[in-house]
Protein backbone atom coordinates (compact mmCIF):
# COMPACT_ATOMS: atom_id res chain seq x y z
CA UNK A 1 0.00 0.00 0.00
CA UNK A 2 1.49 2.61 -0.50
CA UNK A 3 1.03 6.60 1.96
CA UNK A 4 -0.46 9.08 0.99
CA UNK A 5 -0.45 11.19 3.84
CA UNK A 6 1.57 14.11 2.00
CA UNK A 7 -1.10 14.29 0.02
CA UNK A 8 -4.09 14.37 2.08
CA UNK A 9 -2.26 16.95 3.69
CA UNK A 10 -2.15 19.32 1.28
CA UNK A 11 -5.73 18.02 -1.08
CA UNK A 12 -7.73 17.29 1.69
CA UNK A 13 -10.28 20.15 2.20
CA UNK A 14 -10.98 19.72 -1.74
CA UNK A 15 -11.97 15.98 -1.38
CA UNK A 16 -15.61 14.38 -0.99
CA UNK A 17 -15.96 12.17 1.97
CA UNK A 18 -17.01 9.40 -0.49
CA UNK A 19 -13.29 9.23 -2.10
CA UNK A 20 -10.98 7.11 -1.08
CA UNK A 21 -7.51 8.39 0.87
CA UNK A 22 -5.68 5.25 0.52
CA UNK A 23 -4.30 2.84 -2.14
CA UNK A 24 -3.98 -0.55 -1.86
CA UNK A 25 -2.38 -3.15 -4.14
CA UNK A 26 -2.62 -6.78 -4.47
CA UNK A 27 0.13 -8.17 -6.73
CA UNK A 28 1.51 -11.23 -4.59
CA UNK A 29 2.78 -14.30 -4.92
CA UNK A 30 -0.15 -16.50 -3.94
CA UNK A 31 -3.58 -16.19 -5.56
CA UNK A 32 -6.21 -14.62 -2.76
CA UNK A 33 -8.74 -17.53 -2.72
CA UNK A 34 -5.37 -20.05 -1.66
CA UNK A 35 -5.11 -17.78 1.17
CA UNK A 36 -8.48 -16.67 2.35
CA UNK A 37 -9.71 -20.82 1.93
CA UNK A 38 -7.26 -21.61 4.57
CA UNK A 39 -7.94 -18.90 6.74
CA UNK A 40 -11.72 -20.24 6.79
CA UNK A 41 -10.53 -23.64 7.42
CA UNK A 42 -8.60 -22.13 10.55
CA UNK A 43 -10.99 -20.00 11.71
CA UNK A 44 -13.90 -22.78 11.73
CA UNK A 45 -11.83 -25.29 13.51
CA UNK A 46 -11.16 -22.86 16.09
CA UNK A 47 -14.94 -21.60 16.52
CA UNK A 48 -15.70 -25.05 16.76
CA UNK A 49 -13.47 -25.93 19.39
CA UNK A 50 -14.74 -22.79 21.17
CA UNK A 51 -18.38 -23.54 21.25
CA UNK A 52 -17.91 -26.95 22.21
CA UNK A 53 -15.81 -25.51 25.34
CA UNK A 54 -18.39 -23.06 25.88
CA UNK A 55 -16.47 -20.29 25.45
CA UNK A 56 -17.78 -18.86 22.11
CA UNK A 57 -19.69 -15.74 21.69
CA UNK A 58 -20.45 -15.97 25.96
CA UNK A 59 -20.97 -12.44 26.38
CA UNK A 60 -24.02 -11.58 24.10
CA UNK A 61 -23.45 -7.59 25.16
CA UNK A 62 -20.36 -7.10 24.19
CA UNK A 63 -20.66 -9.31 21.02
CA UNK A 64 -23.66 -6.94 19.70
CA UNK A 65 -21.07 -3.81 20.87
CA UNK A 66 -18.55 -5.45 18.62
CA UNK A 67 -21.12 -5.81 16.11
CA UNK A 68 -22.62 -2.54 15.95
CA UNK A 69 -18.95 -0.49 15.58
CA UNK A 70 -17.91 -3.10 12.71
CA UNK A 71 -20.87 -2.32 10.81
CA UNK A 72 -19.56 1.44 11.23
CA UNK A 73 -16.13 0.49 10.30
CA UNK A 74 -17.40 -1.69 6.79
CA UNK A 75 -18.73 1.76 5.76
CA UNK A 76 -15.56 3.83 5.66
CA UNK A 77 -13.82 0.31 4.31
CA UNK A 78 -15.72 0.04 1.71
CA UNK A 79 -14.86 3.76 0.53
CA UNK A 80 -11.40 3.24 0.97
CA UNK A 81 -10.95 -0.38 -0.64
CA UNK A 82 -13.62 -1.28 -3.12
CA UNK A 83 -12.92 -4.84 -3.23
CA UNK A 84 -14.34 -4.64 0.93
CA UNK A 85 -17.47 -4.60 -0.98
CA UNK A 86 -16.79 -8.90 -1.63
CA UNK A 87 -15.81 -9.03 2.38
CA UNK A 88 -18.54 -10.48 4.53
CA UNK A 89 -17.47 -9.43 7.87
CA UNK A 90 -17.13 -11.88 10.76
CA UNK A 91 -16.48 -11.40 14.37
CA UNK A 92 -16.69 -13.83 17.42
CA UNK A 93 -15.90 -12.79 20.93
CA UNK A 94 -13.88 -16.07 23.24
CA UNK A 95 -13.25 -16.30 26.79
CA UNK A 96 -10.47 -18.07 28.86
CA UNK A 97 -8.65 -18.24 25.19
CA UNK A 98 -5.36 -16.46 25.40
CA UNK A 99 -6.65 -14.18 22.95
CA UNK A 100 -6.28 -10.00 22.70
CA UNK A 101 -7.80 -9.30 18.96
CA UNK A 102 -6.87 -10.86 15.78
CA UNK A 103 -7.84 -11.03 12.38
CA UNK A 104 -7.83 -13.53 9.28
CA UNK A 105 -7.93 -13.17 5.91
CA UNK A 106 -11.53 -12.94 4.61
CA UNK A 107 -12.70 -10.97 7.24
CA UNK A 108 -12.97 -13.17 10.29
CA UNK A 109 -11.94 -11.49 13.47
CA UNK A 110 -11.99 -13.27 16.88
CA UNK A 111 -11.97 -10.59 20.15
CA UNK A 112 -11.08 -11.75 23.65
CA UNK A 113 -13.48 -11.38 26.29
CA UNK A 114 -10.85 -11.15 29.26
CA UNK A 115 -8.88 -8.38 27.49
CA UNK A 116 -11.73 -5.88 26.67
CA UNK A 117 -12.54 -5.92 30.14
CA UNK A 118 -8.92 -5.55 31.51
CA UNK A 119 -8.08 -2.32 29.71
CA UNK A 120 -12.10 -0.85 29.91
CA UNK A 121 -12.29 -0.17 26.48
CA UNK A 122 -14.46 3.16 25.21
CA UNK A 123 -16.47 2.32 21.88
CA UNK A 124 -14.68 4.46 20.26
CA UNK A 125 -11.36 2.90 21.31
CA UNK A 126 -12.37 -0.49 20.76
CA UNK A 127 -13.80 0.56 17.16
CA UNK A 128 -9.77 1.74 16.38
CA UNK A 129 -8.61 -1.73 18.17
CA UNK A 130 -10.84 -3.18 15.10
CA UNK A 131 -10.30 -0.96 12.54
CA UNK A 132 -6.39 -2.32 12.97
CA UNK A 133 -6.90 -5.87 12.36
CA UNK A 134 -9.45 -4.83 9.82
CA UNK A 135 -6.89 -3.22 8.27
CA UNK A 136 -4.87 -6.55 8.01
CA UNK A 137 -7.35 -7.97 5.91
CA UNK A 138 -8.10 -4.56 3.44
CA UNK A 139 -3.90 -4.39 2.72
CA UNK A 140 -3.91 -9.17 2.56
CA UNK A 141 -0.81 -8.61 4.90
CA UNK A 142 -1.32 -12.36 5.20
CA UNK A 143 -0.59 -12.65 1.87
CA UNK A 144 1.91 -10.26 1.26
CA UNK A 145 3.64 -11.66 4.44
CA UNK A 146 3.86 -15.33 2.99
CA UNK A 147 4.97 -13.95 -0.29
CA UNK A 148 7.74 -12.36 1.18
CA UNK A 149 8.56 -15.20 2.94
CA UNK A 150 9.35 -17.30 0.32
CA UNK A 151 12.53 -15.48 0.09
CA UNK A 152 13.31 -16.41 3.53
CA UNK A 153 12.60 -19.85 4.00
CA UNK A 154 14.37 -22.99 2.24
CA UNK A 155 13.11 -23.74 -0.98
CA UNK A 156 10.67 -20.93 -0.38
CA UNK A 157 9.95 -20.25 -3.92
CA UNK A 158 8.58 -23.87 -5.22
CA UNK A 159 6.35 -24.67 -1.82
CA UNK A 160 2.84 -23.86 -1.31
CA UNK A 161 0.91 -21.70 0.69
CA UNK A 162 0.13 -23.90 3.81
CA UNK A 163 3.46 -24.95 3.76
CA UNK A 164 5.40 -21.83 4.35
CA UNK A 165 2.41 -20.64 6.67
CA UNK A 166 3.76 -23.45 8.68
CA UNK A 167 6.74 -23.36 8.67
CA UNK A 168 5.86 -19.16 9.94
CA UNK A 169 3.27 -20.31 12.78
CA UNK A 170 6.28 -22.99 13.81
CA UNK A 171 9.58 -21.92 13.70
CA UNK A 172 10.95 -19.11 16.03
CA UNK A 173 14.03 -18.58 13.52
CA UNK A 174 11.73 -17.67 10.64
CA UNK A 175 9.76 -15.42 12.81
CA UNK A 176 12.96 -13.71 13.60
CA UNK A 177 13.83 -13.14 9.99
CA UNK A 178 10.91 -11.82 9.73
CA UNK A 179 10.57 -9.81 12.19
CA UNK A 180 10.97 -6.28 10.20
CA UNK A 181 8.07 -7.12 8.03
CA UNK A 182 5.64 -7.67 11.12
CA UNK A 183 6.82 -4.35 12.52
CA UNK A 184 6.30 -2.30 9.13
CA UNK A 185 2.72 -4.75 8.81
CA UNK A 186 1.51 -3.52 12.49
CA UNK A 187 2.63 0.34 11.54
CA UNK A 188 0.80 0.42 8.38
CA UNK A 189 -2.18 -1.51 9.77
CA UNK A 190 -2.33 2.17 12.62
CA UNK A 191 -2.53 4.13 10.15
CA UNK A 192 -4.84 2.67 7.63
CA UNK A 193 -7.01 1.96 10.83
CA UNK A 194 -6.56 5.78 12.29
CA UNK A 195 -7.95 6.85 8.80
CA UNK A 196 -11.01 3.86 9.52
CA UNK A 197 -11.78 5.06 12.36
CA UNK A 198 -11.85 8.88 11.56
CA UNK A 199 -14.20 8.07 8.52
CA UNK A 200 -16.83 6.36 10.65
CA UNK A 201 -16.90 9.51 13.20
CA UNK A 202 -14.66 8.39 16.39
CA UNK A 203 -12.72 10.77 17.70
CA UNK A 204 -9.25 9.96 16.68
CA UNK A 205 -7.80 10.35 20.23
CA UNK A 206 -9.23 7.39 21.31
CA UNK A 207 -6.29 5.93 18.95
CA UNK A 208 -4.50 7.27 21.36
CA UNK A 209 -6.22 5.91 24.51
CA UNK A 210 -6.26 2.79 23.25
CA UNK A 211 -2.86 2.35 22.60
CA UNK A 212 -1.73 4.40 25.68
CA UNK A 213 -3.69 1.36 27.59
CA UNK A 214 -1.91 -1.13 25.90
CA UNK A 215 1.43 0.55 26.79
CA UNK A 216 1.44 0.39 30.40
CA UNK A 217 1.87 -3.54 29.63
CA UNK A 218 5.15 -5.05 30.13
CA UNK A 219 6.59 -6.09 26.24
CA UNK A 220 7.67 -9.66 26.24
CA UNK A 221 10.95 -10.76 25.29
CA UNK A 222 10.48 -10.94 22.06
CA UNK A 223 7.58 -9.56 19.59
CA UNK A 224 6.69 -9.09 16.22
CA UNK A 225 5.18 -5.99 17.37
CA UNK A 226 6.67 -2.27 17.45
CA UNK A 227 6.62 -1.18 20.87
CA UNK A 228 3.35 1.00 21.96
CA UNK A 229 5.64 3.98 22.63
CA UNK A 230 6.44 4.13 18.82
CA UNK A 231 2.92 3.85 17.84
CA UNK A 232 2.07 6.06 19.90
CA UNK A 233 4.05 8.83 18.92
CA UNK A 234 3.58 8.07 15.21
CA UNK A 235 -0.54 8.11 15.79
CA UNK A 236 0.34 11.44 17.55
CA UNK A 237 2.26 12.66 14.50
CA UNK A 238 -1.25 11.55 12.29
CA UNK A 239 -3.27 13.00 14.50
CA UNK A 240 -4.55 15.92 13.23
CA UNK A 241 -4.97 14.38 9.54
CA UNK A 242 -6.82 12.15 11.36
CA UNK A 243 -9.24 15.17 12.84
CA UNK A 244 -9.21 16.48 9.66
CA UNK A 245 -10.65 13.18 7.74
CA UNK A 246 -13.39 13.06 10.49
CA UNK A 247 -14.40 16.79 9.75
CA UNK A 248 -15.19 15.18 5.99
CA UNK A 249 -18.40 13.54 7.34
CA UNK A 250 -18.16 10.08 9.02
CA UNK A 251 -20.32 6.89 6.90
CA UNK A 252 -21.77 6.03 10.03
CA UNK A 253 -26.02 6.24 8.98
Amino acid sequence: MKSLLAAVLISLPALSCAQALLEFTGEHAFPRTTVEAAAERAYTTRLKSLSRDGRLDADHALLLRLRNILEGLGSAARIENPGALAISWEIHTCRRCDETASSMAGGRLLIGEEFVAKFGFTDSELAYLLAHEMAHVLAEHTREFASIARYIVDNGRNRRFEDIQRELDESFTVSLRMSDFYVRQELEADYIGLVLGARSGHDPAAMLGMLTKLHREPAGAFSTHPSEAARIQRASSMLQTAYRIRELGHTQH
